[in-house]
């Protein structure tokens, strides 16, 4: 993955892939982004901000309102690996050795901090400019456990599966796919996926990023930039310019950079954007408290499954 960021040019953690039933977990986020899109063209009223925080570094980052319904990277993995405990328990009994499940990718998790308001720590920027020091594409993201899976293999997770018994066993409505997502979310709210809160946040973020207490900030920070040298109204327009568009960061991109970081320290862009944020965030859980509340319950359950999937390895 490149140098671009969580919330700058789109929602997630990077270009997006969820294989198996994780996927299918995702199925409800069409009533609460439908929610979040629709209104007038009238621009609302924009919403109070507590006090502003001073942040210069990115541990000094709160998490946001919207991640208590989401998951975090590694809930996030440790879910993934209890699919994968019953993905293969469910097709052991078909005599298959599946490995389909072993793929590993960015997820659509909570609002990751360290980059959700761009580059934000000098160190960081001093190594990597505008890079990003994860590299996610390293065996294409695959383990490598295992070889792909043949036809009639995916056919039995998938469900489409229309031959005889295998080993002396059906293959089920929805495969080992639907098993497993029954194994995962059961207890907790039919319907909704544990990723519907993550495929909203953007709306919330794009909202902060037109607020006139955050454009006041960028204007601040391209001021700052300005008398360094650079020119950029935005921090956005620094981090996706085309010149750091090079396998590896230039001296160039470097120096930008390290000034990006300096001019949001000393202009507190950071702080601005995160009050302004937290708020939006606030806003849209008190207009969305039911249908967010049956996300959390579907996270709890999840998250639940997975733990004692995990602990006790069935």
């Amino acid at each position: 993955m490149t140098a671009r960021v969580a919330r700058g040019g789109s929602p997630g953690a990077g270009a997006l892939r969820i294989s198996g039933p994780l996927a299918a977990l995702t199925g409800a986020v069409a009533l609460l982004a439908a929610a979040g899109c629709s209104g007038s063209s009238q621009q609302p009223a924009q919403p109070k901000t507590d006090a502003v925080p001073r942040i210069t570094e990115a541990s000094q980052i709160k998490p946001l309102p919207l991640d208590a319904y989401t998951l975090n990277q590694q809930q996030y993995l440790d879910t993934l690996n209890a699919q994968r405990v019953l993905a293969r328990r469910c097709m052991t009994q078909y005599g298959i050795d599946w490995h389909g499940s072993d793929v590993v990718d960015p997820a659509p998790v909570g609002q990751k901090l360290d980059t959700l308001f761009l580059i934000i720590d000098e160190n960081r920027a001093s190594r990597y400019g505008y890079h990003s020091p994860d590299d996610h594409s390293k065996n294409g993201g695959k383990s490598s456990a295992g070889n792909d899976p043949t036809p009639v293999e995916k056919s039995v997770f998938t469900g489409t599966y229309k031959g005889p018994q295998i080993n002396g066993h059906s293959v089920p409505k929805g495969g080992c796919s639907a098993v497993v997502e029954a194994e995962l979310t059961k207890g907790g709210a039919p319907g909704v996926g544990i990723f519907d809160a993550a495929n909203v946040m953007l709306g919330p973020y794009q909202q902060s990023k037109s607020d006139s207490r955050v454009l006041d900030a960028f204007s601040a920070w391209s001021t700052c930039m300005k008398d360094k040298g650079y020119t950029y109204k935005t921090p956005d327009d620094a981090v996706n310019d085309p010149a750091w568009r090079a396998p590896q960061p230039t001296s160039t991109e470097i120096a930008t950079a390290r000034a990006d970081v300096a001019c949001k320290q000393r202009t507190n862009v950071v702080g601005t954007w995160w009050a302004v944020l937290t708020a939006y965030e606030n806003k849209y859980i008190d207009e969305h408290a039911e249908d967010l509340t049956k996300v959390k319950r579907q996270v709890d359950a999840t998250l639940r499954n997975s733990a004692t999937i995990l602990a006790t390895g069935s």
